[in-house]
């Protein structure tokens, strides 16, 4: 053999042809075969998009309680896109905690390649996609309170859709006597648990009325106790008497730093988001300042979050 193909190299008369057509075909294969890969990367790129859409479909209704729901929606995007995906092309839908994780195995058919037996490239890919959590309910427990000022705290929330924003709990400081400092009762309207229902945002909202009465009531003292009686329109100051000397909100930048949560004051110039402020299956200590100074908080309770996956900040993880 080392002789023939000595020869063969040595002879110049008429092999150039022969020579040829033994490295044309690897060449082939070679330059065919950046094609074939080249073809299996926009296969994979395509059904990887289809994935991923997949997962956002499934996670974007999950809410923790409906796995198979979102599973089914998962399913239907990718039977709605079958004829896309690669022929024979398998797929595989999961959960785990609130991500939902779709792939899909197929293969993209080789030209060139299958000239050398590699008929397939395997094109599999993978996709996860969760839904933060986000409170859907939230249990108030009054601790203490002091001063002299009426001061009322609601959550409220405002539905997708709406710009109303609508009050669905509130927690009361009614003081009763300038003793002490002022001391009262607080009082939580409707229970102390709170279901939020759907909602595009979430606000905590501090009212403050000086006298130490609530609207259309006026304050008067004897002996430090406060005694509210309610005002008719013919008074002088019915118009002062209802309405507010201040109110906090956590969606204010100007005012969200009068909350502390567990003892930490929220920072001043920015809103403070309320599904920050409220930590989800676990208990918080609010302190609101009235007004009077940041050294001694006038407003405390405990704040527990249930939460559930966010449909609506569905994102990809993988």
């Amino acid at each position: 053999m080392r002789n023939l193909t000595k020869r063969l190299m040595d002879d110049r008369g008429g092999n150039f042809g022969m020579m040829t057509a033994l490295l044309a075909f690897p060449l082939i294969i070679a330059g065919g075969s950046v094609i074939d890969l080249s073809s299996a990367s926009i296969t994979r790129t395509n059904i990887q998009g289809i994935s991923d859409a997949a997962a956002l479909a499934g996670a974007r209704i999950y809410d923790g309680t409906n796995a198979n729901a979102a599973k089914a929606a998962a399913e239907k995007f990718l039977k709605g896109y079958a004829p896309d995906l690669p022929k024979g092309a398998t797929y595989n839908i999961s959960m785990s905690g609130q991500t939902v994780q779709v792939s899909i195995d197929g293969s993209s058919p080789n030209t060139f390649m299958g000239m050398v037996g590699v008929t397939t490239t395997p094109v599999g890919v993978a996709a996860s996609a969760i839904a933060p959590m986000k409170p859907k309910s939230v249990t108030f427990t009054p601790t203490q309170a002091q001063g002299w000022w009426y001061k009322k705290v609601s959550i409220m929330v405002v539905r997708p859709g709406s710009t109303a924003e609508e009050v669905i709990g509130t927690v009361i400081y009614q003081p009763e006597t300038q003793k002490d400092g002022g001391q009262g009762p607080m009082t939580v309207s409707s229970g102390s648990a709170f279901d939020l229902g759907k909602y595009s945002k979430l606000i905590l909202k501090m009212e403050v009325k000086g006298d130490g009465c609530p609207l259309e009531y006026r304050a008067s003292v004897s002996s430090q106790k406060i005694t509210c009686t309610k005002a008719v329109k013919k008074d002088k100051d019915y118009d002062s008497l209802m309405r507010y000397n201040s109110t906090l909100r956590t969606d204010d930048p100007n005012t969200s730093h009068y909350l502390f949560v567990d003892g930490v004051q929220m920072p001043k110039g920015s809103a403070s988001p309320l599904e920050r402020i409220l930590g989800c299956d676990e208990e918080t200590k609010h302190a609101w300042e009235d007004g009077g100074g940041f050294d001694r908080q006038d407003f405390f309770y405990t704040a527990k979050a249930i939460c559930a996956p966010n449909g609506e900040y569905v994102r990809l993880t993988k």
